[in-house]
Order: structure tokens, then sequence, then C-alpha cells
């Protein structure tokens, strides 16, 4: 299982759990890192080079083998990232992508730097590839044991200059209360990106109750969630708690760097 990294720090659900023998009474692992930026988009020129680098932190209490490798990565309506072969889709970046080093050893509250750098074609829109760090920890090789590898995806994005910027189409909008949470707020998009850029469109959503005691300001997509160029996608969000009456939403959202879409709606009283 691979996750996109999120927030920078490994969680429960980004672990790939390698069973290596059977787990001896009392044993334990302790897989922590920290790895920085989340995400990389870079705008360049055609025929040009760009570098930088990614920063690792081991935050666990032993050493670690940290081992590089790519692929390549869609999306699909839905927000999922599906893992492809390398090379093997059309924007890869894999071919023209150098990173250094790809195998180092990091102890305990080591920080690491991986440095990698992109030499762009003469034609291109947007140019996209995954950076996968798996961190193995040390143990000894004669015990039995469970090993946990944290392997994390840092997508990578390359942008033309040229390209057409990002431009989102709000195509419906639909508010409801989910019926095992009445007291959340969902809120159901369909929206397309028809630029040649990425969109992380941040925006707030404001609830407030008929008689003005409730009246409160939630971020839009606060994870900084892509749509990526000429991407479809269906998309939920959540947002409460939020009283049980009826409910005046707004939502404000950025469409592009220089547009916004704006909405008001009712959502219904919980009935008994």
């Amino acid at each position: 299982m691979s996750l996109f990294l999120q927030g920078g720090r490994v969680s429960t659900g980004a672990l790939l759990v390698l069973l290596l023998g059977l787990l001896p009474s009392g044993a334990s692992a302790d897989v922590s890192v920290a790895i920085v930026p989340p995400y990389v988009e870079k705008v360049v020129r055609s025929g040009s080079q760009v570098s930088d680098t990614l920063s690792y932190t081991n935050q666990g209490s032993d050493p670690v083998i940290v081992q590089v490798d790519f692929s390549d990565f869609g999306v699909n309506e839905s927000g999922e990232v599906t893992e492809q072969p390398p090379g093997s889709h059309s924007s890869s970046l894999i071919r023209h992508l150098r990173i250094s080093p790809m195998k180092i050893r990091v102890v305990p509250d080591q920080q690491v730097f991986f440095r990698y750098s992109v030499e762009t074609p003469e034609v291109f829109d947007q140019l996209r590839s995954m950076i996968f760090l798996s961190s193995y920890p040390e143990t000894d090789p004669g015990a039995n044991q469970v090993q946990i590898v944290a392997r994390l995806g840092v997508p990578l994005y390359v942008e033309n200059t040229k390209a057409a910027p990002a431009q989102l189409e709000i195509e419906s909008v639909e508010w409801d209360r989910p019926e095992k949470s009445p007291d959340q707020l969902r809120v159901r998009l369909l929206v397309s990106n028809h630029g040649q850029r990425n969109i992380r469109p941040g925006g707030f959503v404001h609830v407030e109750t008929a008689d003005g005691k409730f009246n409160t300001t939630f971020d839009f997509n606060q994870g900084r969630e892509p749509v990526l160029p000429g991407q479809r996608r269906r998309w939920e969000q959540f947002f409460g708690p939020v009283p049980e009456g009826k409910l005046e939403v707004k939502l404000r959202l950025a469409t592009s760097a220089r547009t916004s879409y704006e909405a008001e709606s009712f959502v219904a009283a919980v009935t008994p």
C-alpha cells in the first residue's frame, strides 16, 4: 500500500507491513519519519534545468536504511491515486529526473537531504511522477520479526511557463447531512480543470443558524488537494460539528488565480 505523504509525517495508514517471520513476544517497531515538502510544484521554461532538495528526518528510535524509487501515477474521479509503472504515462517526469543519494543510512534524530534535478524537454505542458522513500529499520538478522516499512510518495510536478493556467469549472454542488453523522455537513462537488496546470482550490464554508447563535467558518480543502490538468473530480468534504437546526451555508473557493466561485444554500434541520 503506497500513499501520498500527508503533512510530511508518517501516519498509520501510510505504512507498508512486510511479514518476515513470527513476531516474538514483546517485540515492537518504531517507525517515525518526517519528509518536507509533502509535494513539489515547479514552473519552468522549456529546455531548462531546475533542482532542489527533499528533507528527511528519522524521528524514530532505530536507524533506518532509506531507499529511493519512482513511479508514475494517475488520479481517478474520486481522487484515488493509482500507482503506474515508471515511464508508462505520457506526462511521465522520470526520464528527465535525477536524484541523489538513492540509498542512505539515517540514525535517530538525523536529518538528511535528497537532491533532485530535472532537465525539461523542449515541448511539454506538465510532467509529473512520484518519488518514493522507503524506510527499512535496521534489525538483528537472526531474530524472528515483523518489519514495518514506511513507503511514502512525494508527488513532483513540473509545469511549463507557457502552459495555460488552471481554470476550474464547478459543475454541481450538493449539501446534506450524512445519515450516520447528522452533526456534520457534507458537500459533494463535481469539478473540472480546463487548464494545463494544477489547481489547489482554497476557500471557506460559512455556516450560520437563523438566530445567529451559531456562526462559524470552516476552511475548504485544508489538505491542499490538487485537481490535475484535464481532470474531472467528484469531491466530498465534511465540516462540523454543526447544530441540528436549519442552516444557511455560504461556499467560496478559488477557480483560478484571479477568479472564485460563490454560492449560498440552505440545509434542512435534523428530523426526529
